[in-house]
């Protein structure tokens, strides 16, 4: 009966897999098709096309010195941002905007030799080594990331994986870079280079003439403009106690006819066209940074927007009416927590209070700390970055990995790291259906580790190969099974260059099996 249940769960693996598409990834990876002309471009996962990846394409567009470049836009709805750009002056013959996750998505996002991101691209995409991948990120984070959130330690491993494909990943000041290396566990692993230079998307907040034409177009002149842009709770931390979209209506109505108040709400908020007498939903005719480079003042609670429009000067006010639970749930980096120069309004009259105050808060300092590097010209050293040579990535060590697919808990894990201290080495922790074997461990944060599934990215043709070629011992069989492992170690950990693999049990994911070695006795 075991034997039946087994290979029935093999077959309906194999169909899953054939359904879903991952295969496809595979073959598009060995076709050795490359698009040397084209640039592709995804923000945040398709939802919209706006923050930095859409200021890196504006300015290639724009630019004739990039005029021979096709421009591949993913998008969960094509027609309206082909719309959106027209109206724009945005789109022409060399610009395709192709539905997300559609076939089209697979084939550009494998084919094309220009990448650019601002979160991820999916566990399934492996990137070609001539492939060029420019990843900006979308912020500063005030609120933990990657080993440091506890709570979910796995919930980063996506984006290392990225960021271990990364040929360049910006970074708008230390503080973030340092969360890169530290918090995302890639620090003397990562191949790219983390580059420290200002966000595409703040080049705005230095072009004074946009500022001026926006102000115009949308009536913007004679009044105190007032933009709100809250963070999203629900799924943060369960705090959702405070109606915003009751509370930003009451706010502008009470702010009188002087003042003209405008919201912006997390894309994961429903949707409140039409909600409101007093208050004005951002424009959809006008992409986000260049319409909050327009405005007076900003509001805001725990959103990485602070950071970027602190380059304007001009004032800030937070609305942390939930900070202490805010702060304990999600937790925060102390060096943003400890150094907020800003106004900080916890109830309605205070908020009220702030905004009608015309004194702006000094902050320099904060700017110096976290804007240093935004100016006029960071977009063009974004793209200059993109299409800069990349040859001379620089070297790194080969890393050692131990798999723990065993139980373990905190005491062991620390007598490991001291046992590990000199080597350059991770943690690879097993997952899926053993994963409860890590639910007694509490020091994600002081661990360098990675994860890996359980389950191997292979078309069903490859899973049956992979079975036959674990039958036989001929050279032919062998070749094939490391043709599956090195290929699938280049789709979890990208260009990282691996050492030895150390392993107790030999029941593994492709990607270490042949060539696990015995866990070294000398280990606890």
């Amino acid at each position: 009966m075991r034997i039946i249940n087994s290979i029935k769960g093999r077959i309906d693996g194999m169909i899953n897999t054939h359904k879903s598409k991952y295969w496809v990834y595979t073959k598009y990876f060995e076709d050795n098709i490359l698009l040397d002309d084209t640039v592709f471009f995804q923000s945040f996962s398709g939802t919209n096309f706006q923050g930095n990846p859409y200021y890196i394409y504006r300015h290639i567009f724009s630019d004739e010195k990039y005029k021979q470049y096709k421009l591949v836009i993913a998008h969960k709805n094509p027609s309206e941002l082909e719309k959106y750009l027209r109206k724009q002056n945005l789109f022409d013959d060399r610009v395709k905007v192709v539905l997300f996750d559609s076939d089209d998505y697979i084939y550009f996002l494998c084919h094309s030799k220009y990448l650019v991101n601002n979160v991820s691209f999916n566990m399934s995409f492996i990137k070609k080594t001539q492939q060029v991948y420019l990843n900006t990120w979308h912020g500063t984070p005030l609120k933990t990331l990657g080993r440091s959130v506890g709570d979910d330690p796995f919930a980063f491993n996506n984006a290392q994986r990225n960021f271990l494909m990364c040929d360049y990943l910006i970074a708008p000041n230390k503080l973030t870079k340092r969360v890169y290396e530290e918090d995302h566990a890639v620090r003397e692993i990562m191949k790219g280079d983390i580059v420290l230079s200002g966000y595409p998307r703040n080049s705005i907040f230095f072009d004074e003439e946009s500022r001026k034409r926006v102000r115009e177009n949308y009536s913007l002149e004679n009044v105190t403009s007032v933009f709100y842009m809250p963070t999203w709770r629900g799924t943060a931390c369960g705090v959702d106690d405070v109606d915003q979209v009751t509370e930003i209506e009451k706010l502008a109505k009470d702010l009188g006819s002087e003042y003209k108040v405008f919201v912006k709400f997390h894309p994961a908020m429903p949707k409140v066209k039409g909600a409101f007498e007093y208050c004005h939903n951002m424009p959809d005719d006008i992409e986000v940074y260049e319409f909050l480079n327009a405005v007076d003042i900003l509001i805001t609670d725990y959103s990485s927007v602070f950071f970027d429009y602190a380059n304007t000067g001009k004032r800030i006010v937070l609305y942390q009416y939930d900070k202490e639970e805010y702060y304990n749930s999600r937790g925060v980096y102390s060096e943003v927590k400890d150094n907020l120069p800003f106004d900080t309004a916890y109830t309605y009259d205070e908020l009220l209070e702030f905004i009608k105050n015309p004194e702006v808060t000094e902050y320099s300092r904060f700017i110096d700390n976290f804007c240093a590097y935004d100016s006029i010209n960071a977009n063009a050293q974004a793209v200059g970055l993109l299409f800069s040579d990349k040859s001379n990535k620089k070297a790194t060590k080969p890393v050692d990995l131990y798999i723990i697919d065993f139980e373990v808990n905190d005491d062991y894990l620390n007598t490991l790291k001291e046992q590990l201290k000199d080597d350059n080495y991770r943690l690879v922790f097993l997952l899926g259906s053993g994963s409860y074997k890590y639910n007694g461990v509490k020091i994600w944060g002081q661990l360098d580790y990675m994860a890996i599934y359980d389950t191997d990215n292979l078309s069903p043709k490859e899973k049956l190969n992979e079975l036959l070629c674990r039958v036989l011992c001929t050279k032919k069989a062998k070749e094939n099974l490391y043709y599956y492992a090195t290929r699938e170690q280049r789709r979890i950990w990208g260009d990282m260059k691996i050492g030895h693999v150390y392993a107790k049990s030999k029941h593994l994911p492709i990607a270490v099996k042949y060539m696990a070695e015995r866990w070294p006795e000398k280990l606890t």
